[in-house]
């Protein structure tokens, strides 16, 4: 090949051209024992010494070359091909890598797409209606937390609607037995009240006795009109804010319970009051407190024990009015009857004035506990 390339000692330089088609060929040609010819990657400097051994130039790689001058000439050639195969195993690696990278990828995202479409599809079925249907919860990543946030949303609209069925129930049933109720009363307040106009009695004494039973017709009417008053208070979500007014405290619970104390004692119960002066204001509806005092009153009236004193405690605490009412229980109050809407009222009372309701029963005893917040102090 030297010398049909015409290769001589002078133009050596022309094997750059061959050893230059990759950097994994190392050649050197000695001339008389001296050094003629380096490949480029070797008289550069650029030899890697991990990939070369720098004692390459054994007899093994020595080849006798003919020169087309006549010379002979000594050549050591040492090639790496180590290295294509590192780029090749190095690029079907990273194709392998990206392929299978691809693919989890597009699993995952697969699998979280068609979660989402079933999130899809089961907010269809409850936008549709049937709330009983239940969400499926996959995982506790993102989705799952959004899956599981519509289901409890599902869980408390159905319990909504449960409760909503519940008091139209409840409001027809009281309806229907408002309406029977007081067509019994009205139906004999009207015959009284036309045998009256006509006078269709016979002497002074039955036209008395017309007028009480009238009375006590009027007053049962009032009754029961005050229970559905009650029961509108209670179970209604779009009552009105009362009106409030700033009123004295001291007067206002002095001249309520110093009433009830005394219409306590005129039934035959025996009452301890125990009023400190509050030194203080409160923010408050005269009728709707009246109403809320009224049924602890009447609770008296009805189950509390003759034989025990009843216990009426009104003091400041801090801040706020505590108005304390404790009575024996009845040994007969189970025989009689109560819808317990009564106290309901109280409770909802003291929330549109920013206080507290607790009932509490031990030991044969019965006790109530109110709470108001004052104003300011008037000292």
């Amino acid at each position: 090949m030297f010398q049909q390339e015409h290769i001589t000692t002078k133009n050596l330089h022309r094997l750059n051209a061959w050893c230059s088609r990759g950097d994994s060929v190392y050649l050197t040609i000695y001339v008389d024992a001296a050094i003629a010819y380096e490949s480029p990657i070797a008289a550069d400097g650029e030899l890697d010494e991990e990939k070369f051994d720098i004692a390459f130039e054994s007899k093994e790689r020595e080849y006798t070359l003919n020169l087309a001058d006549g010379i002979s000439a000594q050549a050591f050639l040492y090639y790496y091909s180590g290295d294509a195969f590192y780029d090749w195993v190095a690029g079907i690696s990273g194709i392998l890598f990206f392929i299978t990278f691809s693919l989890c990828l597009i699993a995952f995202v697969h699998r979280k797409l068609r979660y989402v479409k079933q999130l899809k599809a089961d907010l269809d079925i409850l936008a549709g209606g049937d709330l009983t249907y239940s969400v499926r919860i996959w995982g506790k990543d993102e989705l799952g937390e959004l899956a599981c946030g519509i289901e409890q949303m599902r869980c408390s609209i159905l319990c909504h609607q449960k409760k909503e069925a519940q008091m139209r129930s409840a409001n027809s049933q009281l309806v229907t037995a408002m309406s029977h109720d007081l067509r019994t009363p009205l139906t004999s307040l009207l015959a009284y009240l036309e045998l009256m106009d006509r006078g269709k009695y016979q002497n002074e004494e039955q036209l008395h006795h017309f007028i009480r039973r009238s009375l006590e017709r009027a007053l049962h009417i009032k009754s029961l009109a005050d229970k559905l008053f009650e029961y509108f208070l209670v179970y209604s979500s779009e009552w009105e804010q009362p009106d409030m007014e700033i009123t004295d405290a001291d007067a206002l619970f002095q001249q309520f319970w110093g009433e009830y104390a005394f219409s306590l004692e005129s039934q035959g119960l025996t009452v301890q009051c125990k009023m400190v002066p509050l030194d203080g204001s409160l923010s408050a509806n005269i009728g709707l407190l009246r109403r809320a005092f009224d049924n602890l009153y009447s609770n008296l009236i009805k189950y509390a024990d003759t034989c025990q004193p009843i216990e009426i405690v009104c003091c400041r605490k801090e801040d706020t009015v505590r108005l304390t009412l404790v009575n024996g229980i009845s040994p007969h109050r189970d025989k009689k009857e109560s819808t317990h809407i009564g106290l309901n009222t109280c409770q909802r009372v003291m929330q549109y004035h920013a206080g507290s309701f607790s009932i509490t029963e031990a030991n044969g005893k019965f006790e109530v506990n109110l709470t108001f917040p004052l104003l300011r102090n008037t000292r």
